[in-house]
């Protein structure tokens, strides 16, 4: 017959009855009847087995239980005690098996809790109770997961009697990221004994949540947007809107490093005034300027894409660029008229003269 019992040692509570497992198994080929009991010595004073017998089929497995219950004085200690379960023949008394484990007297735990949001943003109620016959003085202590930021516990430290129960607020302040998505963060609360550091703690209890970022990533981009454009509207004002992309002011200003680099290209005329459309770094590729003027010419919008470095008359600094543009026009008022017809598609349409 074949006994199994918990490898740890089973810790008992002073007048608190402990139930251990025992897993039986049948591996003969007949069927058989038992009645399991614990060998002499202290803890059979203290166990009784249910159910005390039974029978098992070829194979079959079953489970029982011994239930140890300590006497209510019974001093706590840190020594090991075997005890053993024997399992016999109920018609012959022969042995049919036996299983070893260990078991010891620790203090009951004498708190229970759990951990409760409050609607106040990052505030919980912990809440406390002693259901025991002990007093029990605690050391209630909090961190936060990742460790950015301030927890708070008031009080820190309870003394709970017997039958009574507390609540202790919980105010945890994480650390915000900058910007980006939302942080998770982890709120870790831990219940101990004031006079035992070394003991492990009682209760543990966490609660979760996320910390906004101090600045939203669209605010960012506004911002960006928004130092761009005056930026942009300050060089217009200072070249009279020639600043950008006119030879004169940038053409010959490439480094020497980047000319042997560049790829000799077939010339293309654009012709004064012009409009412009769109501008993408060379270095980039023509794919995303491409797609704008694939979208562009979809709506019916006259509309040419031109490498900076075929013309004369567009910047070819830092290497270059695609550019989105109109020309042909006779006059600036027929460039403008052009940029107001197609502004609700090209908002960053502009003349060039």
């Amino acid at each position: 017959m074949e006994l199994t019992l918990p490898d740890e040692p089973v810790a008992l509570a002073p007048g608190v009855p402990t139930r251990v497992p025992v897993r039986l198994r049948n591996p003969y080929a007949q069927p058989i009847d038992l009645r399991l009991y614990l060998a002499r010595g202290r803890a059979e004073r203290w166990a009784t087995v249910e159910p005390e017998r039974l029978s098992l089929r070829p194979g079959e497995s079953a489970e029982v239980a011994v239930v140890l219950t300590t006497p209510p004085e019974q001093p706590p200690s840190s020594s090991l005690v075997p005890f053993t379960v024997h399992a016999e023949e109920a018609d012959t008394g022969e042995p049919a098996g036996f299983a070893t484990a260990l078991l010891k007297v620790a203090l009951p735990i004498p708190v229970t809790g759990s951990l409760v949001a409050r609607r106040e943003k990052h505030a919980y109620d912990l809440w406390l109770a002693n259901d025991t016959l002990r007093p029990a003085p605690l050391r209630i202590t909090a961190q936060l997961d990742p460790p950015s930021g301030s927890v708070r516990v008031d009080p820190d430290a309870v003394l709970l009697e017997p039958g009574t129960r507390a609540t202790v607020a919980v105010r945890a302040k994480p650390g915000r990221p900058l910007t980006g998505q939302a942080r998770p963060f982890a709120v870790l609360v831990k219940v101990s004994d004031v006079y035992d550091a070394e003991r492990p703690p009682y209760l543990t209890e966490v609660a979760t949540g996320k910390s906004k970022p101090l600045v939203r990533a669209f605010v960012l981009g506004t911002v960006a947007i928004v130092l761009l454009v005056a930026a942009t509207a300050l060089i217009y004002v200072h070249t009279g809107g020639r600043g950008l992309f006119t030879g004169r002011l940038f053409k010959g200003r490439a480094t020497a490093a980047a000319a042997p680099q560049q790829q000799p290209v077939t010339q293309v005329t654009v012709t004064r005034p012009y409009a412009l459309i769109d501008v993408f770094p060379r270095a980039g590729g023509p794919a995303a300027a491409q797609a704008e003027l694939v979208k562009l010419t979809a709506a019916r919008m006259p509309v040419r894409l031109v490498d900076s470095l075929a013309s004369d008359v567009l910047s070819d600094e830092n290497g270059g660029f695609w550019v989105l543009l109109q020309d042909g026009f006779r006059s600036t008022d027929q460039a403008a008229a052009y940029c107001a017809q197609w502004r609700t598609l090209a908002p960053k349409c502009q003349v060039t003269s």
